[in-house]
């Protein structure tokens, strides 16, 4: 995702735009998810951005971490965890507040990091769907993006077997049935005649 503004420092502000500054980062999460119009939990920005309030910024530990983050956050384990974690007080949905970010379950990147040549791998990921367009997370259950990324982290990056896919599929189903996920719309499962088309990401 590209930064949409760029900023100029005022005379006399050097100070307090350096600290502004410290706080910038490629990766930023969707605190305002939007379960049945939006379809990423969190992006990367091509260079390091200062985050707004709906798209914070979250540094780590570790640049090399980032990439791994992002792809899990929009696989449907990241977006069922990412739903979870927020209120569901308006139907399609899902509102984080940063104190809450932390609580977000996400990859044990010290475990992933056992793993031989697995920066390698999650470069090869990105790089795969970084370009690629994803359905509105209520979809994922008819988004073959969003499948294959499933695929591709689950079984490629974090080496688990391929029958994880079919209980995932029921599952990935079963959320996109959920109430607070859909918000009412057409999209919903049995909703409405199937199309699939691949819309771009919001």
């Amino acid at each position: 995702m590209e930064p949409d503004k760029q900023g100029r420092i005022r005379s006399g502000y050097e100070a307090k735009a350096a600290k502004i500054w410290n706080t910038a980062s490629c990766l930023h999460f969707n605190l305002e998810f939007g379960t049945a119009s939006q379809s990423l939990s969190a992006c990367l920005t091509p260079v390091p951005t200062i985050g707004g309030r709906a798209w914070p910024s979250f540094m780590c530990d570790d640049k090399q971490w980032e990439k791994s983050l992002v792809l899990w956050m929009n696989t449907t384990l990241g977006l069922i965890s990412f739903w979870w974690n927020g209120t569901r007080q308006h139907p399609g949905r899902s509102i984080v507040s940063i104190s809450r970010i932390p609580q977000i379950s996400v990859l044990d990147i010290k475990v992933l990091s056992k793993r031989k040549g697995w920066v390698e791998m999650a470069n090869r990921i990105f790089e795969a769907f970084e370009e690629k367009t994803f359905l509105p997370a209520n979809q994922a259950y008819e988004d073959d993006n969003r499948k294959a990324l499933d695929e591709a982290v689950l079984i490629d990056l974090l080496g688990l077997p391929r029958t994880i896919l079919e209980p995932l599929d029921l599952l990935r189903n079963l959320w996109c049935e959920e109430p607070s996920v859909h918000g009412g719309k057409r999209t919903r499962p049995g909703g409405k005649p199937k199309t699939n088309p691949q819309s771009k990401h919001g």
